[in-house]
Formats: C-alpha cells, structure tokens, sequence
C-alpha cells in the first residue's frame, strides 16, 4: 500500500478526485481515505499545516499500515530564476531548514538532510514527461514559515543555496520515512515563485490550481 499525505483541504480534495475510493477512517483524531489509482492500493490522509503535525500524521500511517513507499505532494513555493507558477518540483534531497543545534555541533547542526527515494524519484520524473508537465528535481526546504519577507528567503539561501523550493512539511515527513526505512518522495506543485511581483495574488488564486496539477502527477506515477 502507498501512503500519501496533503496538508490542506484543496490538496486533499485534488487527490480524492482521482481515487476510486473504498472507505475512510478516523483514526487517532486523522483522516484516513482508502482506495485505488489506477489499481494501486492507497491510503491517503490529511496532515495538516506544518513540521509537527505532518510528523504525527506519517508516523500513525507508518505504523497503522504496512507501506512500500510514502509521497507527500502539495503546493510550495518556488526559489528559483526560470521557475513558473504551476512547475513541479521533484525532491531528490528534503531538509529541515530551521534545524539548528549549530551553538554546540557546529556547522554538522544546521538542517537536517533526507535523501528521497531513487526509484520513486526517477517514476515522478517518467511521469512528469508524460502528462507534458515542466518539472525540476532539486532539494526541498521544510520550515515552519509561510516565506513573506526578503529576510526569511536570504536567510534561507544563505544556509541551503541549492533550495529549490519551500514549504513546511516535507522535511518531517522525511525523517519519519527514513526512521521507519519506508521509501520517500516530495512532491510540490509551485503556486507562487520568489522574483515575481504579484505573488500575493498568485498564491490564493493557483492553490487550487497547483493542487490539481499535483495530483495529475501522482496519478500519471500510479500508471507506471
């Protein structure tokens, strides 16, 4: 069984919407949809805004069902010249940004560093061809922020220079998969990127948008 958690109602709904859904289960306060794409048997749950309960939500999925593989998939935003609104991000590495035990283990203290699942990785990329969707593959940097201030992205790529985009899951999620040896994938559908000036408006207005774009990719993954 795959295991794919979504942190809000518009990510969750997206990936709903391509399942030929079976049940759904409260389960320790969570959500828990199960079903198929395209035959894969899915267990698909709400995680929630954030490190802490996207932390929770993959360590009751780990533990609760036996899975091959994990993906998180949602929107972010995207860090770097040449990105547009709507393009994938495909993590191949996934790091806790505002990880820092730095005062006592020196530089080996700042971020936590997950590698992503080769094969998973390269599935996403196959897909991404398919459905004729512009893709990157880079590191994805998890922090408890919503990115709104010139401060919060200098400070963010003067540690982790290869970002290439930004959200406030995936790095849990990462820890969580590695510590339970289940293999990981983030996936993130850009709704805003850093150098355009109207990204107030694009968040609200493409969240929808990027969620549904996201779930495409997934769907064209369960094809392979």
């Amino acid at each position: 069984m795959i295991g794919i958690l979504a942190a809000m109602d518009t990510e969750v709904e997206a990936i709903k919407n391509i399942m030929e859904i079976k049940k759904e289960e409260l389960y320790q306060g969570m959500n828990f949809t199960y079903g198929t794409i395209e035959n894969k048997e899915v267990v698909l749950c709400k995680c929630g805004v954030g490190k802490c309960l996207a932390s929770m939500s993959a360590t009751l999925l780990c533990t609760k069902e036996k899975l091959s593989a994990l993906i998180n998939v949602g929107v972010a935003g995207g860090l770097k010249e040449g990105q547009n609104v709507l393009d994938i991000v495909i993590s191949d590495k996934i790091v806790q940004a505002d990880y820092d035990t730095s005062p006592i283990d020196g530089d080996d203290g700042i971020g936590l560093v997950f590698e992503a699942d080769e094969k998973l990785k390269e599935t996403c990329i196959e897909a991404a061809k398919k459905a004729k969707i512009t893709y990157h593959v880079g590191t994805i940097a998890s922090q408890d922020i919503f990115m709104a201030r010139k401060e919060d992205y200098d400070r963010l790529m003067t540690k982790f220079a290869d970002s290439a985009c930004s959200e406030m899951e995936g790095g849990a999620i990462g820890q969580i998969a590695h510590v339970f040896n289940v293999p990981v994938l983030i996936v993130r559908s850009l709704s805003d990127v850093v150098d355009h000036h109207d990204n107030p408006m694009e968040f609200t207005t493409y969240a929808q948008i990027a969620s549904k774009q996201a779930a495409t990719l997934i769907k064209e993954m369960m094809r392979s």
